[in-house]
């Protein structure tokens, strides 16, 4: 393909980012929409501009970058481009504007597990595009999702290979760093021994053996919990939810979010959750309940990327992606995590090799950089 390719990438945020950023930035009501978006998306929260950043430097591509669900953010473009839509349907009527408005030839719908109408009649909305990008890094395993996407874009390769057999073309794109945001952290002047970030979603194949682990750990050691997606006042469950707990054998589970809950610190986004990860001695890290045998989550990279120490759940892959024991610890029980944690803590000197050895992994792998130039060939290439 001759000339820059235009790509549009639309995604959405957590709705309890999106509050608690809004509450810290009250300017964001005064901005024109370019000013607020470059604002919203310098606090470095999820994939921020990071793909329009390094695709752009690869000197093939012009990016756009739209938070679909921001809802002050997308009002503001509706406005200063006299577009006019239906409060009830707002989302779905401005971005398809936006779409419109933007001409992309690739166009990367991230999150089209609730909703893929957009997908269906986009072509014939937008003549302009000559491929749609779909995400799944969750194992939703569901083709009839993507029946309109082209190609499946995910960080777990058996879900690149379950689409494969689907007939369904699949990329299968590792997560990355963006190096940048190093610039950005302040270190505080005593690091947290051992921290844990990251969502606790109460619902079967989600976080439960996640709560578990954590608690089972909060009990073990000096553990630092910063916990998402949590009930609110989740130390005192509904007796409703505890009693179908129980119901299904799991006795301890009020007691596990008893636990984890009394302990939370609060939800960390963005640059505090790189704040938080780049003081840690130690980042604990666990997968998903239904990532049995694949190690793919951002918070290996991110991790890794600030120069901390990653202890993580043992995976079938792991060696493919990170050096175990010498890039990377891995663990495949509580036991076995609170013996590496007090060893690793002991041992200073070899905790900071491991961290140095696995911060150059991902500086040399999966910056964004590198990510979006083997991203940016595949695509020019289809094209």
């Amino acid at each position: 393909m001759s000339g820059k390719i235009r790509f549009l990438k639309t995604t959405s945020n957590y709705p309890n980012y999106i509050s608690a950023f809004m509450r810290k930035h009250p300017e964001m009501e005064t901005l024109s929409y370019k000013d607020a978006l470059k604002k919203y998306l310098e606090d470095c929260n999820a994939w921020a501009d990071f793909w329009k950043i390094n695709l752009e430097a690869t000197g093939k591509f012009e990016c756009t970058e739209i938070i679909d669900n921001v809802e002050l953010l997308q009002k503001k473009w509706a406005k200063e481009h006299s577009v006019k839509y239906d409060e009830t349907n707002w989302a779905n009527e401005i971005l398809l504007e936006q779409i419109k408005f933007y001409k992309p030839d690739v166009l990367f719908i991230v999150d089209l597990y609730s909703d893929n109408s957009l997908a269906k009649n986009i072509r014939k909305e937008v003549p302009s595009i000559k491929l749609i990008l779909g995400w799944d890094g969750i194992l939703w395993h569901k083709p009839e999702t993507y029946t309109d996407v082209d190609i499946i874009l995910t960080c777990v390769p058996e879900t690149a290979e379950f689409y494969q057999s689907k007939g369904k073309k699949s990329y299968y794109h590792k997560f990355g760093f963006e190096t940048t945001v190093l610039d950005r952290l302040t270190k505080l002047p005593k690091p947290y021994n051992v921290s844990f970030t990251g969502s606790l979603v109460l619902s079967k194949n989600y976080h439960l053996g996640r709560l578990k682990l954590v608690s089972e750990l909060s009990r073990k050691v000096d553990l630092n919990i910063w916990a998402s997606s949590l009930p609110v006042n989740s130390s005192l469950y509904e007796w409703s939810r505890f009693k179908e707990m129980v119901k299904g054998g799991d006795y301890r589970f009020n007691f596990d979010l008893h636990r984890v809950g009394t302990r939370n610190k609060g939800e960390v986004f963005g640059l505090d959750m790189f704040n938080v990860l780049y003081n840690s001695k130690i980042v604990f890290n666990t997968h998903g309940d239904n990532s049995i045998k694949t190690a793919a989550n951002m918070r290996m990279t991110e991790a890794t990327g600030v120069g901390s120490l990653l202890l993580t759940d043992w995976k079938e892959n792991l060696h493919q992606l990170f050096v175990p024991d010498e890039e990377v610890v891995a663990y495949k029980s509580t036991a076995e995590a609170v013996d590496k944690i007090k060893m690793l803590l002991k041992d200073e000197t070899l905790r900071a090799k491991i961290a140095k050895k696995g911060q150059e992994r991902t500086f040399r792998d999966y910056s964004y950089r590198q990510r979006m130039v083997e991203l940016a060939d595949f695509l020019y290439n289809y094209l």
